[in-house]
């Protein structure tokens, strides 16, 4: 399809929306509501009390409704929901006898047993209206990649592709209707604005009382902005029980499993030469990795065809979604490293030489001089990458990213350019060509690897042949923290465990 054919059909779709509308399918769902109002006095006691006793247990009750409201398919196809229930009645247990609201425990714990005992409604509701409209002219759109998976393998007997919203650009032409899993409320604007088909249904569960149609920011602003009329269809058995908190609160953010950052404990001093700025990155698997601001790291994208599935991502770019390529337990650089220096056979002591000639340099003027005043003098003379003076001491890191950097570098700390340069970019490529090396192997590990596993689980393992790279781990972004920490800089980029991210999706 040609660019201006797309733009033509998107305007199409504008018109015929706009003329027709959206419909929202609003199903009852009796267990899902007894889950949701339990989960609700739950968020009013922690508003109330300002207690993090009950932190972990509303985690977990956030979660299960979360994968009740946007993962409808049957049991058999969602085993994170079991995951999640059985993690609510744990947590329901551990704060018996420590808290005064015994009841409200026994509420949450029933409920998410019921939840996980009964399939969800709204499911049952998507596929009949898609064998109801011909699956030949349908798509569904999920809410993450986790929610995609379970869907994808639910419905592949009716070959409806399965889609995030990122993706509509794709929708082949003869799909005519889209199925939007969830409440408008969680989903972009574009979705309905600049929509992909000419029919919208969202299908989302009765107690979830957020019906509204998102609309750009600048719709108010907007001559003739589109603003789609809603009709609403409602199905099944709407009954709710007697609600303790009133529908009127503003307690929507709470649906979504969010990160709770504890805000940062480095304070405002300087990192030492040992150190680094790093923001914490959580990612499935319950791992994290401290993401320094190094230029580019190692990623996986799985819509890509087999052989350019491994590619590299600019640290900037590592968002929620991503998929980050790791050594288990402990940095790529390090390795990559040793086998760049393998690859210059003879010539490996000489380059290494000079390498610490000029760092042992460099640590010798920041102590003399600080940080500060170092980023300032090499800013002065020209340095585009002076900020990460600090990172420059590094054993494993080669030199600053752009060549020119390095020859004013080394003038500045009065020492030859030659040969200290030259060895320093024959380094680089002997670690280009390790990389690549590298990277072919782990196509094919990729290749034989179960790409579907990973998009519903958010991690997995790669194991390859090669020395000090054998362990190697996929992960998903599941969050990146807003602010850095200064931690040691041996800590920067190695997978380590941490559970702070087990509910995100």
């Amino acid at each position: 399809m040609s660019r201006a054919h797309a733009v033509i059909r998107r305007y199409k779709t504008c018109a015929e929306v706009m003329k027709h509308g959206v419909e929202i399918f609003v199903v009852g769902d009796p267990a899902g509501a007894r889950l949701n109002a339990a989960a609700r006095r739950l968020a009013r006691t922690v508003s109330e009390n300002d207690s993090h006793v009950w932190g972990d247990l509303l985690n977990a009750a956030n979660a299960l409704r979360w994968r009740r409201m946007t993962q409808p398919q049957p049991r058999g196809f969602h085993p994170a929901i079991t995951e999640a229930g059985d993690a609510v009645v744990r947590e329901a247990r551990v704060l018996r006898g420590a808290v005064a609201d015994e009841v409200l425990l026994e509420e949450i714990a029933a409920a998410a047993q019921d939840v996980c005992q009964t399939d969800s409604p709204v499911g049952a509701e998507l596929r009949r209206s898609i064998e109801e409209a011909d699956p030949s002219i349908c798509a569904v759109v999920a809410s993450s990649h986790r929610a995609r998976a379970g869907m994808q393998e639910w419905l592949a007997s009716l070959a409806v592709p399965v889609l995030l919203p990122g993706e509509l650009g794709a929708v082949d032409e003869r799909i005519e209707q889209l199925y939007v899993v969830g409440p408008p409320f969680f989903f972009p604007p574009s979705l309905v604005t600049a929509p992909a088909t000419d029919e919208l249904t969202f299908l989302m569960p009765a107690w979830f009382g957020h019906r509204a149609i998102p609309t750009s920011r600048f719709a108010d602003q907007a001559d003739g902005a589109m603003k789609a009329k809603v009709r609403e269809r409602a199905v099944g058995d709407l009954s709710e029980p007697e609600s303790f908190v009133s529908n009127d609160e503003p307690l929507e953010e709470t649906y979504y499993p969010q990160p709770m950052w504890r805000g940062r404990t480095s304070g405002d001093r300087e990192p030492a030469l040992d150190e680094a700025e790093a923001w914490k990155v959580l990612l499935a698997g319950n791992l994290a990795i401290w993401l320094d601001d190094g230029d580019r790291i190692r990623t996986l994208d799985p819509r890509q065809p087999a052989g350019e599935r491994v590619t590299y991502a600019a640290v900037g770019d590592v968002v929620p979604g991503t998929y980050l390529v790791l050594r288990n337990g402990e940095t790529e650089r390090g390795a990559m490293y040793e086998a760049a220096l393998h690859l210059m056979g003879s010539q490996a002591e000489a380059i290494k030489a000079t390498q610490c000639g000029w760092k042992a340099a460099l640590e010798a003027r920041l102590a003399s001089k600080g940080a500060v005043a170092s980023i300032a003098e090499l800013r002065a003379r020209g340095v585009r990458s002076a900020a990460r003076v600090r990172a420059w001491t590094e054993p494993t890191l080669i030199s600053p990213k752009h060549e020119r950097d390095l020859v004013l570098l080394l003038e500045w700390l009065g020492l030859a350019v030659e040969p200290s340069h030259q060895n320093a970019m024959a380094l680089r490529r002997a670690v280009y060509r390790a990389s690549a090396d590298l990277r072919e192997e782990l196509e094919d590990a990729v290749s034989r690897a179960g790409l579907a596993a990973l998009e519903r689980d958010g991690h997995m393992s790669l194991e390859i042949e090669r020395e000090g790279f054998r362990s190697m781990v996929v992960a998903r972004v599941q969050a990146r923290s807003p602010y850095t920490e200064i931690v040691p800089r041996p800590h920067v980029r190695a997978p380590f465990s941490d559970r702070s991210g087990k509910w995100l999706e």
